[in-house]
């Protein structure tokens, strides 16, 4: 039961920090000192997006997952928990690369 319960809660901060990145421009611009927290969330889901690098987060609820005798899914957070609820299996990694390449063409004043 503790591991379910720290999965999800493991879970929970990946969806937060993803949030983070996505939102966290807003957040900058009325307190500006969260820019040397909002910069390298930016580069590193940007660097995992584009080169596919494992996540920390990732693996640690999976992790938890098997200690609770749960199968973890195969696939990353993001196809699991957003994408999959959305569509297909199929169609996650066009929207993994459609995410990419929205990251990539904001402007550097809106990161």
């Amino acid at each position: 039961m503790i591991y379910r319960t720290l999965a999800r809660a493991v879970a929970a901060l990946h969806f937060a920090f993803a949030l983070f990145v996505v939102l966290g421009g807003l957040l900058t611009m009325r307190w500006p000192a969260l820019m040397w927290i909002h910069v390298p969330a930016v580069v590193w889901a940007v660097a995992t997006l584009a080169f596919d690098l494992p996540c920390p987060l990732t693996h640690l609820e999976k992790f938890f997952l098997r200690k609770a005798g749960k199968e973890p899914y195969p696939e990353g957070f993001l196809q699991h928990h957003v994408f999959r609820p959305l569509t297909s299996s199929e169609h996650s990694q066009r929207f993994h690369t459609l995410l990419d390449s929205f990251v990539d063409d904001v402007p550097v004043s809106l990161r």
